[in-house]
């Protein structure tokens, strides 16, 4: 009887320990829908590097986006509203009210939102101080950088197919 309690035990253990390693998954896709996986690069003091897996859908006003690490666990999941925006990262929600500065907050960079939703699509968009590359966007790669203000960042998508 011992015995069978304690394998009891065991498996609720597993059970709850493979519950914690299961990543989120994003409701099916509504309007837009990218996934794929980017790369910035910040050319600061010391240098910052993040590399992601991500989910986005959506577009510059509302959407959700959810970045995975290399081995597919969730580390933040970003939402945005006409009118506000949150981020839920280790356990904790981030309210602002706007992406803008939740997406700064998250990489260490201000990104160019917009832009970056009309990149995706393989369109080019203006972004102040960003230059992009879309010539290899038929096979699923963007680049864009950034030389202005300091410090240059790189960022680097390839999406899947």
């Amino acid at each position: 009887m011992l015995k069978g309690l304690a394998w009891l035990g065991l498996s609720a253990l597993l059970a709850l320990w493979l519950a914690g390693c299961a990543t989120h998954q994003m409701p099916a896709p509504s309007g837009a829908y990218w996934s794929g996986r980017m790369a910035i690069q910040i050319q600061s003091d010391p240098a910052q590097q993040m590399s992601v897996s991500f989910e986005l859908q959506g577009s510059a006003e509302q959407g959700d986006m959810l970045l995975l690490s290399p081995i597919g666990t969730t580390l933040a999941m970003l939402s945005w509203t006409p009118h506000s925006a949150w981020l839920e990262q280790n356990g904790q929600r981030t309210h602002s009210a706007n992406l803008q500065s939740l997406s700064e907050q998250l990489t260490g960079t201000a990104l160019p939102v917009s832009a970056l939703f009309e990149w995706l699509a393989g369109r080019a968009a203006n972004a102040p101080g960003w230059q992009v590359d879309l010539s290899a966007h038929p096979q699923g790669r963007v680049l864009a950088q950034r030389k202005i203000p300091l410090p240059e960042a790189v960022l680097r998508i390839v999406l899947d197919r």
